[in-house]
């Protein structure tokens, strides 16, 4: 029996609540307590409608077989039917649903993007293609994401989940330094402005997935702040108020190289 059939029947007032039960049944069934889930998105940031879809991400220690991952989509796709909510399959559920802990780690380590021979991260532009969208690179990318914009635990391992949103929160703050000037002082609102938008004028979904309301969002402000104190304790940002930071160029080049080192265990 797969976990769709244990969720609940139609609901004529379905809350967020009921929804998220839906989906820790789903993170139970298919990665159990070793592996984590996460709800992202509106629904978890309060700025669902109607037509919303639910972003989810599983994450387990192990490659889901591919039957399981089809098992795992058809179940998805039943919960918000279930639920009335929306579907949104751009991007395909096979390749953003489930992530292994090593797929992970690499997110974390900025995966997702380009690095040039002299240690700078570059972006490039989202296309809206299949082949990109359903590409590693861009899964890596929304890995990413799914740990840095305002998210529901769905349980599972809670050391493991911490352990990689932290690690996150910091490699976010330092793909964030490499998009402002570079020598000139900033502040964390400086940087939000950085994810959120570049200066062709590509933004959102187009460029990193944070939006203007995230933005504007005091938990992505706050995940941005955790981010950039473990760059003051790691030397790659100095502070002379507090308020108004100073980048090392040389030492946030150095930190890019250890975290694309290939890790030593998940």
């Amino acid at each position: 029996m797969n976990a769709g059939d244990h969720l609940l029947p139609p609901q004529r007032n379905t809350t967020p609540y009921d929804v998220f039960e839906a989906a820790v049944m789903l993170r139970a069934e298919y990665v159990g307590a070793k592996g984590y889930g996460l709800a992202y998105g509106s629904h978890a940031d309060g700025s669902a409608h109607a037509s919303s879809d639910l972003d989810l991400l599983f994450v387990g220690f192990e490659v889901l077989p591919s039957e399981r991952l089809r098992a795992l989509t058809r179940d998805v796709i039943g919960l918000h039917r279930r639920h009335g909510l929306g579907l949104d399959q751009e991007v395909s559920y096979t390749s953003k649903l489930h992530a292994t802990a090593y797929e992970v780690e690499e997110a974390i380590a900025l995966g997702g993007f380009a690095v040039t021979p002299k240690g700078e991260v570059t972006v490039d532009p989202v296309v809206a293609e299949p082949w990109f969208l359903d590409s590693r690179l861009f899964k890596l990318r929304l890995v990413l994401n799914a740990l840095t914009v305002p998210h529901v635990f769905l349980g599972g391992d809670t050391a493991a989940y911490e352990r990689h949103r932290n690690r996150a929160e910091r490699s976010v703050a330092l793909l964030a330094l490499a998009l402002v000037d570079r020598d000139e002082e900033f502040t964390v609102h400086d940087l939000l402005r950085a994810l959120t938008g570049d200066a062709g004028g590509v933004c959102g979904e187009d460029h990193l997935g944070y939006d203007e309301v995230l933005g504007r969002s005091p938990a992505l402000f706050s995940s941005l702040q955790r981010g950039m104190s473990r760059l003051l304790a790691d030397g790659v940002v100095s502070t002379r108020n507090g308020i108004h930071l100073r980048q090392d160029g040389d030492q946030r080049r150095r930190l890019l190289r250890v975290l694309r080192e290939p890790p030593v265990g998940v």
